[in-house]
Parts: C-alpha cells; structure tokens; sequence
C-alpha cells in the first residue's frame, strides 16, 4: 500500500499540466525615448530615491506623513493582505483533505413489540477520512500560480499607489508655492495701485488732477486688490486636497518660503526597455497576463477526469470500552474518478470565457506600454519647451521692470501723463504671474517626468539619507 500511495504522489507531482504558456506579449520598444534630455542614458533619474528627487526637507515630511497615513494607500495594502491569504486557500489544494467525525448514540432503536427480548444498544463511532486530488492535469498548480500571479498584480497596484501618492504630495506642494508667490505679487502690486490712488486723489483735491484719473487708479485697485481674495481661495482649496493626501482633516499645510529652485534642463531618462521593469502599472498589467493565462489552464482541466485517492480510518463499537479496542478498528482505502459527461456546454464556455479574458489583459497590458511610453513623451518635452518658455517669461518681466521705471522717471520728468505709468504697472503685475505659473508648469513637468519612469515607488528612507552627498542631478521641487 505504502508503495502504491508513493506512486500515485509521484504521478500527482510529475504530470504535465495542460494549458498555454505564459510568453510576455509583444510590443514595440523604440530603442530611445523621442525626447532624449541627456546624452548619457545609462542612468536615470528614476533610479533616485523620492527623498533625493525632492530635497526640501519640509515636502520629505509631508511624503513621509502620506505614506504613513494615506487611506487609500492603507486600503491598497490591505488588499494584498487578502489576495496573499487566496494563495493559501488555492495551494491547500496540493494536500490532502483531512477531516474527523465522531458521534454516539444509545437506546432502544426497535420496538419490543417487533422483536421479543430487545434491549437498548449503543452505537460509537470516530473516523478520520482523507480525500486527495490528484493533480495530473496541473488543475491546482494552474489554479495556485493564477492566486500567485494575482496577488503580485495587487503588490504592483500597491506600489504604483505609492508612486502616484509621492507624485501628487510634490505636485501640490509645487502648487501651493506658485500660489505663494501669486498671492505675494498681487499684495505688492496692491499696495502699489492703493499709492497710486491716493496720489491721484490728492492731485485732485488739489485741483491738479482729474477725476477721469482718480477712477482708472481706482479700477486698476480694484483688479490687484480682487487677485487676493481669490488666490487665497485657491490656496485654501489646494491646501485642503493636501490634506485628503496626508489622511487628515483640512489645515494649514507647511512649506518653505525660499524661491523655487529651478529645474535644469538636461536629465538623464534611461534606457526604454527598462521602462517595463521599472513602471508598477506596467508590471501589474503584465502578472494579470500570467493570471489569466493560468486561467485557461484551469479551464481545460475542468473538461478532463479527476482521479482522486480516498481513505478512512476509524473506531467502532456498541460501548466505548469495545470502541476503544483492537477489535473496534476499521479502515479502508480506494481511488475515484469523476469524469464530466454532459453538462449543457457549460465546461466549454468557461474556456472559451477564460480564453477571452486573456485576450483581454494581452491588449490592457500593450495599452499600458503605449500609455507610458505617451505619458513619458509628454512629460519630457514638457521639461523641455517649458524651461524654454521660461526663459523668454524672465526676460518679459526684466523688460517690463525696465518699462514701469521708465515711465515713472517719464512721468516725474513731465514728458507723459500718469496713465503711461499705469500701463506699464498692469504689464508688469500680469507678466509676474505669467512667470510664477509657467515655474510652476516646469516643476510639475519634472514631477510628472520622474513619476512617468517609474520614480518614486520607495516608501522608506534610509538611515544614512541624510548624510550622503547631494545628487549632481537636481531634484524640484523644492525650496532652496
């Protein structure tokens, strides 16, 4: 018997499971991205950790506080947690199944009146019966590598959670300080239209001015003093969705008040086929492949016979003194087979369902290849064009400093009238603007760059972080 149970483990392990093989699905890599930023690819800024990417200390708190607190990051671990537990159950499988039942009775089972002379008995039993499938058709090990390769698909999910999680905390962050700088613009500009206005009124209280000058400084009062009421607005709201990312309520967000520092325009992106091994999503995408491929070979398994080994050991007796004794053991062992027959096409159609769904992760996973290769395309030339805009936007408001000083010089000198200097104080306010939001553009470009990649999905610091060397390569946003 011994002999005979090795065998047939033998056969369970050995046999060739039926089914398609996983293969990665094809796709087409270029062999460089289109908007190279550097000519030295070996390296990537992917590779950074988040906390060399973005140096301000204060923004490396509050990454550090979402990772801890986050409510959907939380949710996507606990996630794991149950697709790591679905592992079990579809390994548990591969065992045998175990199970004992005892019970007991005692009394008088038949009627005197039927048979003369009976008395009460008893009845007492305790069997340990065992049922084991063998796996000669890979059903389990098909079923157990699909609860596998779904619970590395929920992993990626969890790491590409922290990744856009790291993504959106600096892109806020980045946010908040242009509207920082917005709101100290639109206070300068008012302070300097309310001088204006009170010039202007006391010209024409002198009977210097004129009325028609006295309104238009009020008006253009009115444009800069609006700007700040509503840009505290906006920093309100945006300090509100901080906090949804910190998983707390509304408040006030911490942030640096240095200037932003700028991006440079030349990082280095890596090699594109390591883009697929980098990027959570794309790994994700990938294992929901191997899942339904392992799917298919359930299917098939489930239109073949099944041959199983069942066994049974146990006690019994009319008493418990003759239950437990030699003469109370019973055992016995055999095999079975069930085979489908007719079942309606039902069988059928849950290969063919299966079949399809494969079909369907293959084509998710290369729209996800064409999806990132398109977000890392979008991000590079927008760190590019945008630093280029940039560069003219400094020189719009350098020369619109320039205008507004002339015109007051013009002014003081008597050559123009005081609605010259107003025109170059509007340049000069919308100018300002234009440039602290194409800053922030840039800066929120190179985060979206850095996330493209596949950067930021490292969730803890490590201790020696804070004493290394800065990186050459800069890291925005940040705060001097």
């Amino acid at each position: 018997m011994t002999r005979s149970l090795a065998a047939l483990s033998l056969l369970a392990f050995s046999a060739c499971a039926v089914g398609p093989k996983y293969q990665r699905p094809e796709t087409e890599v270029p062999t460089a991205f289109r908007y190279t930023l550097s000519a030295d690819e070996a390296a990537s800024i992917a590779d950074l950790g988040w906390w060399e990417m973005y140096r301000d200390p204060i923004l490396q708190g509050l990454i550090e506080e979402a990772l801890k607190s986050n409510q959907d990051l939380r949710i996507a671990i606990a996630r794991v947690a149950q697709f790591r537990a679905l592992v079990g159950v579809a390994a548990a499988d591969f065992y045998p199944q175990v199970g004992l039942q005892a019970g007991g009775s005692y009394g008088q089972q038949t009627a005197k009146n039927y048979i003369p002379g009976q008395g009460p008995s008893g009845a007492f039993t305790a069997n340990l019966g065992m049922s084991w499938e063998l796996d000669i058709w890979g059903r389990v090990r098909n079923a157990t590598d699909s609860a596998k390769a779904q619970l590395l698909a929920t992993e990626e999910f969890r790491r590409g959670v922290v990744l856009s999680l790291v993504a959106d905390v600096a892109q806020t962050y980045a946010e908040l300080m242009e509207l920082d700088v917005e709101l100290e613009v639109a206070r300068r500009n008012t302070t300097t239209r309310q001088g204006t206005l009170d010039l202007f009124t006391k010209r024409s209280l002198g009977g210097v001015g004129n009325d028609l000058e006295v309104n238009q400084a009020r008006a253009d009062l009115a444009v800069t003093a609006a700007a700040i009421p509503n840009t505290e607005r906006s920093i309100a709201l945006k300090e509100s969705q901080m906090g949804v990312l910190l998983g707390r309520p509304p408040g006030p967000i911490p942030r640096s008040r240095a200037p932003v520092q700028q991006v440079a325009p030349a990082l280095p992106m890596g090699v594109p086929a390591a883009l697929l091994e980098r990027r959570p999503d794309i790994r994700a995408a990938e294992q929901r492949v191997m899942a339904a491929t392992s799917d298919v070979g359930v299917s098939i398994a489930n239109r073949l016979p099944k041959l199983s080994l069942e066994g049974i050991i146990g006690l019994a007796g009319p008493s418990l003194a003759t239950t437990f004794s030699p003469t109370g053991l019973a055992w016995g062992i055999g095999a079975g087979l069930l085979a489908p027959v007719f079942e309606g096409g039902r069988l059928a159609s849950q290969e063919e369902a299966a079949w399809a769904r494969l079909d369907e992760f293959v084509a998710a996973y290369r729209q996800q290849v064409i999806s990132a290769w398109r977000e890392v395309n979008d991000a590079a030339i927008g760190v590019r064009k945008l630093g280029e805009v940039a560069t003219q936007l400094e020189i719009q408001v350098a020369a619109a400093k320039t205008a507004e000083r002339l015109a007051r010089l013009r002014y003081d000198g008597g050559v123009s009238n005081y609605l010259e200097v107003l025109d170059a104080q509007r340049s000069l306010f919308s100018s300002e603007l234009t440039l602290a939001q194409s800053n922030r553009d840039q800066l929120v470009a190179m985060v979206q760059l850095y996330r493209a990649l596949g950067g930021g999905c490292q969730e803890k610091v490590p201790a020696s972080a804070a004493t290394q060397p800065a990186s050459p390569t800069p890291a925005p946003p940040s705060k001097g």
